[in-house]
């Protein structure tokens, strides 16, 4: 007899304690050995933040290096390169603060999914 409502029921073991012991079943084998872990860390991400990292040095880098060439008149840097570096670096500090809040909205949703619902 094959039908959907026989086909729901089902058994569960017990153990002395009473405590749900998964039942072995003759159409499902067992498990060779433990089951697999998944990587907790995303590679992606780990990437993302290592980017953003860099990007935040680098302008602060660039902010610094451009304003003390400023001061000195002897070292021959152009203004053309000054005027490039000062002009790009907020929006390389702008585009690592929007990195850095999606990946914290990232985490976030990461952490509410792994969070039991009550």
């Amino acid at each position: 007899m094959k039908d959907h409502v026989h086909e729901r029921i089902g058994f569960r073991e017990i153990d002395e304690h009473g405590n749900a012991v998964q039942a072995v079943s003759p159409h499902m084998p067992e498990p060779s050995g433990p089951p697999r872990k998944r990587a907790s860390v995303n590679p992606f991400i780990v990437a993302l933040w290592v980017m953003d990292v860099g990007v935040v040095w680098f302008c602060l880098w660039a902010f610094t290096s451009a304003e003390s060439l400023m001061g000195s008149p002897s070292t021959g840097s152009s203004a053309q390169v000054n005027f490039m570096i000062l002009s790009a670096v907020p929006y390389g500090l702008l585009g690592a603060i929007l990195l850095a809040a999606g990946l914290l909205f990232w985490h976030a949703v990461q952490w509410q999914k792994r969070r039991p619902t009550g």
